[in-house]
């Protein structure tokens, strides 16, 4: 079985590795929803899930990949809604 994780900032809940590892770094891994690579966007440019996500909305929450396709029934409206509720 497959283990995958949670996007912090969208809710793509496909990402390969953990956003952050037990040691608080990040994993490098942009997300192909929101575009958030984890280690660099919020350590090397200082955004938070909040700002990243709120530009995110903004622009109209497409999806930001051009190497992994969308996937069929994408609804970034309602994986957002998972995230803001925590």
């Amino acid at each position: 079985m497959k283990t995958t994780h949670n996007c912090p900032v969208c809710g793509f809940d496909h990402l390969k590795e953990s956003p952050r590892s037990k040691s608080n770094g990040g994993s490098f891994e942009i997300c192909p929803a929101c575009g958030f690579q984890f280690g660099v966007s919020d350590d090397d440019d200082g955004l938070s899930y909040e700002e990243w996500r709120e530009d995110w909305v903004e622009r109209g929450m497409e999806w930001t990949s051009k190497g992994i396709p969308q996937p069929k029934g994408w609804n970034p409206a309602a994986l957002l809604n998972s995230v803001t509720r925590q």
